[in-house]
């Protein structure tokens, strides 16, 4: 017996184990990792027997260990055929059932006869340079012919399934394949020897390939769904194997050494025993040092959590004022840094310039030109400088001009915030209160709180586009809107002035008619008031103002539009009808409602023919447990067509020759900002209804 093939037999069972193990945690509830835990534990049994069997001092123990292979040995052909229908991942056929279940029931038969009889193996005896061997009983070739055939018939399963998938399963089955290849061709050389068979199982040695080639698969194929994921624990688990393992062969030959022989059995216990206790310490290594960090440096302790605890929310901010407060306040009051600062990027002034700081006497840097050496310096570093340390390397004419930068802004230490590989600012922090250095634990929390406030201030700043954006869609609505209003307004204002330069050019003549001046008085005080009103209408509606939301009744707002499209329906011979409800006061932006509505009524305006109707109805209602304001606006146009009527609220969709699309997409957003809900119903050649509900 070699000591390569002892410790093929050993690595083999530790790998695999293992490997079943890792692979069962990942997912304890899929039936190809439970089934692949089993397979693991089965080689392992056998593996691990086969290193006692040839390490037994005697041959009672040999009796033993010979069996105990066999208990592992006797469960790989059903737990591997079961494996291969999970990881194929076909519903099984009736006839696959029957064979799967067939196989656990001979396995548990043969199981039964190595335990209670000597009909299955008799006992040992020396083949080679082995010096205890199988010895078969007479069901033992029953046993041999039901390892083969299983084997057989799983790989024909496999090949058959690779023949019909593709891509990554492909490449996995492929790989499940080539390892069981190895494992059953090594497997199967060792009962050669059993039969007499004078062939020496070197193919033993294939089998160690076996569980080598699965953790490939795992790794590079994502086999059995594992994504691995190299961590600092993980590495060290690796690295405490690797180093353990030559401790374990110094420690045999060692016991050669001194003692003339080697108790395989006891070095193994001691490499698990070392193994378990590495993996062990690194466990607990974390909740110690948690502990004791929290009772021994509490404030440092609290620092910290409330740090992660604002790198986990602090994607989410879209102000950016609210950002560096809130950052600002960690940084002071719980890192214990004097002074914060933040500069972000103006691309319209191609500088940074500041934008918010804590605690700064007089700062002498307030803006830093995007071409400024220490800016092009400290973007192509991306990581946290630290204004001690590079002082140590004044000697450079480079890290002098940084120091001095770096002095001008009260800075100790400066944060890049890096987004898209260009630096969009940076957070400069003075010392702390405490006269400590910043750790590297510290600038690792600082450098992962600076990678999502990049995230966070380039979200806001796409943000506050897209407002603007909205804005100025909105303006370009309200302004589309006034011109369909101008000319109709116009004639509406000359009406009045023709009437008034009328009785202007009468007054030479009956100026001392005093019933004559009444009536002039009295005529052109009206048509100028009306003038006004419709003017200062139109210069209300036209007029950009910052949304002011407040409690209103709705229905003063349907009568202040009203007058606006009057006129134009009267024009086109369209009766207006108003149906105003008394209705509870809701919370809306009045310039805002005014130009939801004025859409819509224009639109109604447009689709309505000569002699048609418009009805505008108010009233209050309770929908979905909540209770809104409800305008109503019905037509009889033409309606909208079914198959366009999911679409009239997307932004540029219209079916006007001249139309830009947005007059409802903007309706739309606006009763969104507002937390209402804009419906419509339509028939064709029946007319639309729009159903405006605001909550109170």
């Amino acid at each position: 017996m070699t000591p390569s093939f002892t410790i093929a037999s050993l690595a083999t069972a530790i790998i695999t184990l293992g490997l079943g193990i890792f692979v069962y945690l990942k997912n304890t509830k899929a039936v190809v990792n439970r089934t692949w835990l089993a397979l693991s534990i089965s080689v392992f049994v056998w593996s691990f027997s086969v290193f006692a069997l040839h390490n037994s001092p005697d041959r009672g123990h040999a009796a033993f260990w010979v069996r105990f292979i066999y208990y592992g040995a006797i469960f790989i052909p059903p737990f591997f055929l079961h494996f291969v229908f999970s990881v194929i991942g076909k519903k099984y056929s009736l006839r696959d059932r029957l064979i799967l279940y067939l196989s656990y029931f001979i396995s548990i038969c043969l199981s039964a006869l190595n335990f209670f009889t000597l009909l299955f193996v008799r006992g040992v005896r020396p083949k080679f340079s082995y010096k205890y061997y199988t010895d078969p009983g007479i069901f033992f070739p029953l046993f041999s012919l039901f390892f083969l055939t299983i084997a057989v018939y799983s790989h024909y399963k496999l090949i058959k399934a690779i023949t019909r998938v593709s891509g990554a399963k492909r490449n996995q089955l492929r790989y499940v394949t080539l390892a069981s290849i190895f494992g059953f061709g090594g497997g199967v050389s060792t009962f050669l020897p059993v039969f007499n068979i004078n062939v020496y199982p070197f193919g033993y040695y294939l089998v160690a390939f076996y569980p080598l080639i699965i953790s490939y698969a795992i790794v590079k194929h994502q086999l059995m769904d594992v994504s691995i994921v190299i961590k600092k624990g993980m590495v060290y688990a690796y690295l405490s194997f690797f180093v353990l393992l030559p401790c374990m062969i110094v420690s045999i030959l060692a016991q050669k050494f001194f003692f003339s022989q080697i108790n395989y059995f006891f070095s193994f216990l001691t490499f698990c025993t070392l193994l378990l206790s590495s993996l062990v310490f690194l466990k607990v290594t974390p909740e110690i040092e948690e502990y004791i960090e929290k009772r021994l440096f509490k404030s440092k302790f609290e620092y910290k959590k409330t740090l992660r605890e604002l790198i986990e929310i602090i994607v989410s901010f879209l102000d950016e004022k609210e950002l560096f407060k809130k950052a600002g306040n960690i940084l002071v009051k719980d890192l214990g840094a004097e002074k914060v600062s933040f500069f972000l990027l103006d691309k319209e002034k191609r500088a940074y310039t500041l934008r918010a700081y804590q605690n700064l006497q007089r700062s002498k840097v307030k803006e830093l030109p995007q071409q400024d050496p220490f800016i092009e310096w400290l973007e192509g570093e991306r990581q946290p400088v630290v204004c001690e340390v590079l002082e140590r390397s004044m000697d450079d004419p480079d890290i002098r001009l940084v120091v001095k930068r770096l002095e001008s802004m009260e800075s100790e230490v400066c944060i890049p915030l890096m987004t898209r590989d260009q630096l969009i600012g940076l957070i400069n922090l003075g010392n702390k209160r405490s006269g400590d250095m910043y750790s590297h634990e510290d600038l690792d929390l600082l450098t992962h709180f600076a990678t999502q406030a990049s995230i966070a201030l380039e979200n806001a700043r796409l943000y506050h586009e897209m407002q603007r954006t909205q804005q100025l869609m909105r303006r370009t609505d309200r302004l589309s809107s006034l011109g369909s209003l101008t000319a109709t307004l116009a004639h509406e204002i000359r009406n009045p002035l023709v009437t008034i330069k009328t009785f202007l050019d009468l007054v030479p003549e009956r100026y001392k008619d005093k019933e004559f001046r009444g009536n002039f008085l009295k005529l052109t005080t009206s048509e100028l008031e009306r003038i006004t009103k419709l003017v200062s209408d139109l210069l209300d509606f036209a007029k950009p103002k910052k949304p002011a939301f407040r409690r209103v009744d709705i229905n003063q707002v349907i009568a202040e539009i009203i007058p606006l499209i009057q006129v134009e329906a009267g024009k086109r011979d369209i009766a207006l009808e108003t149906n105003l409800r008394e209705t509870p006061r809701a919370k809306l932006d009045v310039d805002q409602m005014k130009q939801v509505l004025l859409n819509i009524l224009l639109n109604a305006i447009e689709a309505v023919k000569a002699h048609g109707r418009i009805s505008i109805t108010s009233r209050d209602i309770r929908k979905n447990g909540s209770e809104y304001v409800q305008v109503e606006i019905a037509d009889t146009g033409k309606g909208i067509p079914k198959k366009i009527l999911e679409s009239i609220f997307d932004p540029f969709f219209t079916t006007k020759e001249k139309g830009s699309g947005l007059g409802l997409a903007i309706s739309h957003q606006i009763v969104e900002d507002h937390h209402g809900i804009i419906e419509v119903e339509s028939m064709p050649k029946k007319g639309t209804t729009f159903f405006i509900n605001i909550p109170c």
